[in-house]
């Protein structure tokens, strides 16, 4: 085990790059659940400090901009699939819509901040076919904010845990990794049960209709 870490380690920075690309691209990987243990690494000596830094920031920006430039494109198939519909339910894409109608490109900047609601606001934003210099600019600010906050976040819990093999600070990693996808689920299920009671609004129905009904 200690060689297949050292192999990682060894292109740390380009694999933050390549996980939060793939994290953007609709698989459920939480940027905080790769730029957090990142920031671990480096406090603990195992990555650069600037290459790790700039590898997860070009990562999120990246995913983010791939996956919207997919949902522009093929939005309306991909929302009908059933793999997606486990990930993301259309009636969140509908409340999503419903803010973007309200709010604009705001939405875009606090869904950074929202657990759990990157995909979705990215999705229904390539959809409605946002300019994308709009969407590019309002995540190149945001990013600029969060991926630093999760990054000095795994710095400091790193300081805070001091281990000195580099296998005790992954099983660390992997505890806290855990942590957090049980947080998110956590707050999943408080936000379902709280809509349950007064749902928030949503956009008409017929935003979502595949593209061969409308024509009917």
């Amino acid at each position: 085990m200690e060689g297949l870490v050292d192999q990682l380690l060894e292109y740390g920075p380009w694999v933050v790059f390549g996980l939060l690309l793939l994290s953007g691209v609709g698989i459920p990987l939480g940027e905080d659940i790769i730029i957090i243990p990142a920031g671990m690494l480096v406090q603990h000596g195992d990555l650069p400090f600037w290459e790790t830094l700039i590898a997860a920031y070009c990562g999120v920006i990246g995913g983010d901009l791939l996956w919207f430039t997919i949902c522009s494109h093929f939005g309306s198939k991909i929302s009908h699939t059933r793999w997606f519909k486990r990930i993301v339910h259309p009636k969140r894409m509908l409340q999503v819509k419903y803010q973007f109608d309200v709010r604009g490109v705001w939405v875009i900047v606090l869904a950074r901040f929202i657990p759990a609601s990157r995909t979705t606001t990215i999705t229904v934003a390539g959809m409605m076919h946002m300019k994308f210099w709009k969407f590019a600019c309002a995540t190149l600010l945001c990013c600029l904010i969060t991926a630093p906050m999760q990054f000095f976040a795994g710095w400091w819990i790193a300081d805070s845990l001091q281990s000195e093999s580099t296998v005790e600070m992954i099983i660390r990693l992997i505890g806290l990794a855990m942590v957090v996808v049980a947080f998110v689920w956590g707050y999943r299920l408080w936000s379902r049960h709280k809509q349950s009671g007064n749902a928030p609004p949503r956009a008409d129905a017929r935003w979502l209709r595949p593209p061969s009904k409308d024509k009917k």
